[in-house]
């Protein structure tokens, strides 16, 4: 597997999410995994293969669970491929409340993470984990990973940014209005007022196209839409 395999499966593809999934099956193969999951960044859903429900079907309120233990973990895989029980040690992984419902369930002893970034920003997440006695990763499975990284971050800024302009071609006459809104500068609460509407439905409704445009924050989601929304 090389860069070109990754641009052919981003041609392939009719979006992100088949992305995730060819890209997560063939990465797999490639490093010899028995789980994996992989997210293009704010992409909805990720791809998962062997990972629990708990796990694959909420993946951002798991992440957000296990944040704190994992973070010197996504630290060092934001420059090159890590290994939590090298990051961390293995008693300390084994402690955590990662381990007991992320690792322990499938069998795994540790995970390999890898972080693609694209000029200096994260643009997914990719966790792989071998199961029984061949679970650990060695220094050729790290390095045929960071191999790999430029051309999954750079295709994956491509798509998002495919993705996004088709989003924003179709907002509807409510997005709009609340785009046009933010970049004036208005909270939820102002906008709710103007709308007559309730706070949570604004957040919520900004939340939903931030999600569906691939960004993290309002900000982005004000940058990636047009000047002249609503």
């Amino acid at each position: 597997m090389d860069a070109g395999t990754i641009v052919a499966l981003a041609h392939a593809s009719r979006g992100i999410v088949d992305f995730q999934q060819a890209l997560l099956d063939e990465v797999m193969r490639h490093v010899g995994a028995d789980v994996g999951l992989f997210q293009v960044r704010a992409s909805g859903a990720p791809a998962a293969r062997g990972f629990g429900t708990n796990v694959a079907g909420d993946w951002s309120a798991a992440r957000a669970r296990h944040a704190a233990e994992l973070g010197p973990v996504l630290a060092a895989a934001g420059k090159s491929a890590a290994v939590d029980t090298n990051v961390l040690g293995e008693r300390r992984v084994r402690s955590t409340r990662y381990f007991s419902e992320v690792v322990r369930p499938h069998g795994g002893r540790e995970t390999l993470c890898a972080v693609p970034m694209w000029r200096g920003q994260s643009t997914g997440c990719l966790w792989l984990g071998r199961c029984g006695p061949r679970g650990r990763f060695r220094r050729r499975d790290l390095q045929a990973v960071d191999l790999l990284l430029p051309a999954i971050a750079l295709t994956g800024v491509s798509l998002g940014e495919a993705g996004r302009r088709r989003a924003t071609a179709t907002l509807t006459a409510r997005e709009a209005d609340i785009v046009a809104f933010l970049r004036l500068g208005l909270r939820s609460a102002d906008i709710a007022a103007q709308l007559g509407t309730s706070v949570n439905t604004v957040r919520n409704q900004i939340w939903r196209l931030m999600a569906r445009l691939g960004v993290g924050t309002r900000a982005e989601l004000i940058a990636c839409t047009p000047g002249d929304a609503g």
